[in-house]
């Protein structure tokens, strides 16, 4: 224990000085890390993957070009590794287009999904098929619009068997690196003129397909590196 100090020319004792507290040290310097560098999940990957693929459309890229910078999309881990892929197109920037995306998509599609749960199958009713597939088989009802997306996926939906009440059966494809497949009943036609194709293949299998029939199934929509086929039942020849 320290003793009392004592001012020579005084009679009054001075409390001794307690020792300074050193302060909490910041670990990795001053800064906190940048926003740049938080890492990104499969979302983000996804969506940047969407950006090359509109601007493939558009003409600001090539294929050869979409595939390499799709590619590094994939294992990319920060927020910078996404942002040096499209910094040099004129796109909205990957966050700002991404946050007003899903806005929209969940204004757009919770209502009508719900109203499907519930039986009613005359809304829309979108598809994920994102580093996965998604499949529909058997006596399955059968909304009067479906929206496919991904990437890295399938879709496959198979109709001869299902509940169908629509005379027309709309599917809207925006597929990026996967494939869509639809089995048809022998009854039913299908117009496939409004898809297009970026580097991929859009083909009716169906050797006998109707021109008319019920039910109609329109498909629009895009597909990147990848494939839309449209088949008939498998015992159909």
């Amino acid at each position: 224990m320290s003793e009392p100090n004592r001012d020579p020319g005084s009679d009054e004792t001075v409390a001794p000085t307690p020792p300074a507290t050193p302060g909490p040290e910041r670990e990795g310097g001053d800064l906190p890390p940048s926003p740049a560098d938080l890492p990104v999940d499969h979302d983000d990957r996804e969506h940047v993957v969407g950006l090359l693929h509109d601007a493939v459309t558009r003409g600001l890229i090539d294929t050869l070009e979409f595939d390499r910078r799709s590619g590094l999309a994939i294992v990319a881990r920060t927020r910078r590794d996404l942002n040096t892929l499209v910094v040099d197109l004129p796109l909205d920037h990957p966050d700002r287009a991404r946050a007003r995306t899903e806005a929209e998509s969940r204004d757009r599609r919770s209502a009508p999904r719900d109203a499907y749960a519930g039986g009613d199958t005359t809304g829309t009713v979108a598809l994920h098929a994102t580093l996965g597939s998604v499949k529909r088989s058997g006596a399955w009802a059968v909304p009067r619009r479906m929206e496919i997306d991904g990437w890295l996926g399938s879709a496959e939906l198979d109709l001869t068997e299902a509940v169908i009440d629509h005379d027309v059966v709309e599917i809207d494809v925006d597929m990026t690196l996967g494939s869509v497949e639809l089995r048809l009943p022998e009854t039913a036609s299908a117009s496939l003129d409004g898809v297009s194709a970026t580097a991929g293949s859009i083909e009716d299998k169906r050797r006998d397909g109707r021109a008319a029939g019920r039910p109609h199934v329109v498909v629009t929509g895009r597909v990147a590196f990848g494939s839309v086929e449209v088949k008939g039942p498998k015992w159909w020849r």
